[in-house]
């Protein structure tokens, strides 16, 4: 059983804790702390005792519950409800609590329901290519055998396999294969913070393809990934090279640099049956709910 009577303090702490990383300004937890203690109250007033009864039903009733003044609850609103309750479950959902979020399911419902139109979603999914745009990409990389175009076509496999943050690809260095090779890569990524990703390699043989042209320029470098003068390609040395390839495939997306590789790398784990835990992991974020995204992103490709 989980007390609702003690959810308020819990809360506040998680969400407002030096362990929690989140995307929120502190007016944003100062809302979604204020909303959750509404929530917690109505419960109460509900009869409920155990967090765990509370079912869609009783979220829907509270997100639309009408204003002070008697009025509907404005769209705006009934959105910062959603999502502030969304986090409260993410918590629980994270600490182990509860397996499932009634919140999102809620929130998935309603959008379905309106056709996918209505306000702001709180939920920002990430923009990922699809298998046959992977396929169109990968064809698109395959057609030139000059050394860009085989480096080109390594990186883009690489950040699939490893979905590595932009800096931390250009930081990647010859001694980082071996480890890319067995699939446990140990990397050092924001705030000097070491992880162990742990995966399947698929695109080994365009690595080996690349390194078999990349000792004509690489005049001593350790560096992975090198210009056609043997030097580090910088940040945005690599998202031109991506966003460059992209429209050559002729694909378009919100979002065109190395992080829509790396969200595409982290669905397509998430796909193959990877478990949340190790994804969040592999991609280096403090907070599940971050990576739980991704889900969100999977069933709503599921859902076209």
């Amino acid at each position: 059983m989980i007390d609702i009577d003690h959810l308020q303090s819990r809360y506040q702490s998680w969400i407002s804790g030096p362990n929690f990383r989140n995307p929120y300004s502190e007016a944003t937890i100062r809302l979604y702390t204020l909303i959750v203690e509404k929530y917690l109250e109505y419960l109460d007033y509900e009869g409920v005792m155990d967090i765990k009864e509370a079912n869609e039903h009783l979220i829907r009733k509270y997100v639309t519950k009408a204003a002070r003044n008697g009025g509907n609850p404005s769209p705006s609103t009934q959105t910062a409800r959603t999502a502030a309750i969304i986090s409260l479950y993410d918590m629980l959902e994270f600490d182990g609590d509860i397996s499932g979020n009634p919140a999102r399911s809620y929130h998935e419902s309603r959008n379905r329901n309106a056709g996918g139109k209505g306000g702001r979603s709180p939920i920002r999914l990430r923009p990922v290519l699809e298998l046959r745009e992977i396929e169109r990409l990968m064809r698109v990389l395959s057609e030139d055998q000059s050394f860009a175009a085989l480096r080109d076509h390594a990186l883009v496999s690489f950040i699939l396999d490893t979905a590595l943050r932009a800096s931390e690809v250009i930081r990647a260095t010859i001694d980082d294969l071996d480890g890319y090779l067995r699939g446990r890569m140990r990397v050092v990524g924001k705030g000097d913070k070491e992880r162990l990703i742990r995966f399947e390699p698929e695109y080994t043989q365009n690595i080996r393809a690349y390194l078999r042209v990349r000792s004509r320029v690489s005049r001593g470098s350790d560096i992975l990934f090198l210009t056609d003068q043997g030097k580090a390609i910088d940040r945005n040395g690599l998202h031109t090279i991506i966003r460059r390839k992209l429209l050559k495939a002729g694909l378009s997306k919100p979002q065109s640099g190395p992080h829509l590789l790396r969200h595409t790398a982290a669905s397509l784990w998430l796909a193959k049956g990877m478990d949340i835990r190790q994804v969040q992991e592999n991609l280096g974020h403090s907070n599940i709910a971050i990576t739980s995204r991704y889900l969100h992103l999977l069933d709503a490709q599921d859902q076209q």
